[in-house]
């Protein structure tokens, strides 16, 4: 119980989320936005709910720091989030740029037509079938068979996709393999 305990207290910590939401967003402004034509899109698998909330926020607020606006993140979870007595949803987090929400029915084809980083929360981490996805960010344990279900989101073919990016912060190369 107490390693577990220390362990979400480590994945949720702020200076972590920091330090590897920059990574992230250098990332996709290095590697992923110049792919499959300008078109590449890229999957943050994180492992909670609450580290979704967490890498959303982070991650639009370093790129507007950054002013970097081609970075367009959306969230992807079930339920509700309570953080520091504040209320989060998918629906509640995600907005167009006129500020209307997106409804969770919306997120695929939101994601797919005007956003381009997409965080998950276990939602879209198998049987979500995106062509333009060409990287992946795995802040999470994979095991077994959703580790090649995970890893498989990367594998859908369109014009101009010619290789893939996996940027892993937890799993061992072996142990994926």
């Amino acid at each position: 119980k107490a390693s577990k305990v220390i362990k979400k207290y480590e994945q949720l910590h702020p200076e972590n989320i920091r330090q590897k939401s920059e990574i992230i967003v250098e990332t996709f402004m290095n590697t992923t936005r110049t792919k499959i034509n300008g078109k590449a899109k890229m999957m943050v698998v994180t492992s909670s709910r609450p580290a979704a909330v967490l890498y959303f926020k982070e991650i639009t607020r370093y790129s507007e720091e950054q002013g970097y606006t081609e970075v367009k993140p959306m969230v992807a979870f079930s339920g509700e989030v309570i953080l520091d007595n504040e209320s989060y949803t998918e629906s509640g987090m995600n907005a167009r740029p006129d500020g209307s929400h997106i409804q969770e029915t919306q997120t695929r084809q939101e994601f797919h037509e005007n956003f381009n980083i997409l965080i998950v929360a276990e939602k879209f981490q198998t049987g979500f079938d995106e062509p333009l996805l060409h990287t992946m960010i795995v802040d999470k344990k994979l095991r077994n068979v959703k580790t090649v279900q995970t890893l498989s989101r990367l594998n859908r073919t369109c014009t101009g996709k010619n290789d893939t990016f996996i940027l892993d912060f937890i799993n061992e190369k072996d142990e994926v393999q």
